[in-house]
């Protein structure tokens, strides 16, 4: 995911809280509000007490693109995987669910489509084709619901704090993408002051880094990335670092290496190559890697997927019922990545024919409180196909958890 950094809700001015309107035309106060923090940037804090789970803002991204890694395998437009996916017969590298996806995408499509076609048979980095789409969209001055918490000028680049060799890195991808946008401008320098091609690459990076992680990691990506050094409880108290190196250290590092090499498989044949590494690797260090050590969980985790997307179920749910209680360690509370871990689980045991046991994962409080305020869950709800839903599932935690289409 790319994002804006470091000052992610960037805003220049005092506090200022956030305003809506809601379905019937009148102005809402929303719960969250705008204000700068001396020495840390700018963010978000709530206005009012809220409930735990409850819905505090959605809104598309203003600009997003699914990574070369995972072309041909998810729509473009809502990002769900599909087989059987159709290809703009223009570019012939866009592909989506069918016509509604297709219509619904073609206004940020159809200039890029006409840079893809140029550059044949070259295709541009993520990075690049993701500026591309930000451009078109500045140009265009679309309206996007994301901008009620900040517009693209309001970020912050911090581009002073950055190395020169990251400069020299960016100024790249800036010539690169002026080739790349060619077709469509010709002429760079009658853009309007706004929109500058080096400032844009300053304003994205990766996301914040994700928790799970030890802190001396979290702290240099963050500096590297953010140009900031994080106070958080979690940093000042290395909160749970033994418990996520826990184990050999040979081992977890072997199993961290493994993991790093997995990528998103494409075919039946990749999925089994991916589970047969996970299973070997599992079984070496039985008794050695601790389920609670990082790199083992995100094996298990690995694991998990190739089962679901290779249909053993049965297997699927040994590998998820072992993550559940790291996930409980490093996601206490209300966390949507162990809500919808709770999910798939439930699901694997309700296609075992375990329906007590799944009601009881769906009902479990974390999860049931966080899902309370929209729906009360019955028995009902669980008949439905069972590789339909487990599907699903897994579509929805590789879109939360993993991320890996880059958006702002």
């Amino acid at each position: 995911m790319a994002a804006a950094a470091p000052d992610t809700w960037g805003y220049s001015g005092q506090s200022r809280a956030l305003f809506s309107v809601g379905a019937r035309g009148r102005m809402e106060v929303l719960a969250l509000e705008r204000f700068r923090s001396p020495g840390k940037g700018s963010g978000l804090r709530a206005c009012r007490r809220v409930r735990p789970g409850e819905l505090l803002y959605r809104a598309e991204p203003f600009a997003y693109v699914v990574t070369k890694e995972r072309l041909g395998g998810v729509c473009e437009r809502c990002l769900r995987r599909n087989e059987h996916l159709h290809r703009c017969s223009q570019c012939k590298v866009a592909k989506y669910c069918g016509k509604s996806c297709q219509k619904e995408a073609w206004l940020d499509h159809k200039q890029e489509c006409r840079c893809l076609k140029s550059i044949k048979p070259n295709f541009p980095p993520d990075s690049v084709r993701l500026a591309g789409r930000i451009v078109f969209k500045l140009l265009r001055q679309s309206v996007c619901l994301s901008e009620r918490l900040y517009s693209f000028s309001d970020l912050q680049t911090n581009i002073e704090q950055l190395s020169e060799e990251m400069k020299d890195a960016l100024r790249h991808l800036a010539q690169t993408l002026q080739l790349y946008l060619k077709t469509e401008i010709q002429d760079a320098s009658y853009l309007p002051p706004a929109i500058d091609f080096f400032q844009i690459f300053t304003k994205l990076t990766i996301s914040y880094t994700e928790s799970l992680m030890p802190t001396s990691e979290r702290q240099k990506q963050l500096m590297r990335q953010y140009c900031f050094e994080c106070d958080c409880l979690l940093c000042q108290n290395q909160e749970k670092d033994a418990e996520k190196l826990a184990g050999e250290e040979h081992a977890w590092k072997e199993v961290k290496n493994a993991v790093n090499e997995v990528r998103y498989p494409k075919s039946k044949e990749e999925w089994e190559k991916v589970l047969a590494r996970c299973r070997n690797l599992l079984s070496s260090y039985k008794g050695r890697l601790p389920d609670t050590n990082i790199y083992q969980l995100k094996m298990l985790d690995c694991a998990m997927d190739a089962c679901i997307n290779l249909e053993s179920w049965e297997e699927a749910l040994y590998y998820g019922n072992r993550t559940l209680e790291p996930y409980r360690l490093y996601y206490p509370g209300f966390h949507p990545l162990r809500a919808v871990q709770l999910m798939r689980v439930g699901k694997l045991q309700y296609s075992q024919d375990m329906f007590p046991q799944a009601l009881e994962t769906l009902k479990q409080e974390e999860f049931n409180r966080r899902k309370k305020q929209k729906c009360h869950m019955k028995s009902d709800d669980l008949n439905k196909s069972q590789a339909k839903s487990i599907s699903d599932i897994s579509v929805a935690r590789n879109q939360q958890h993993h991320r890996q289409y880059q958006q702002v």
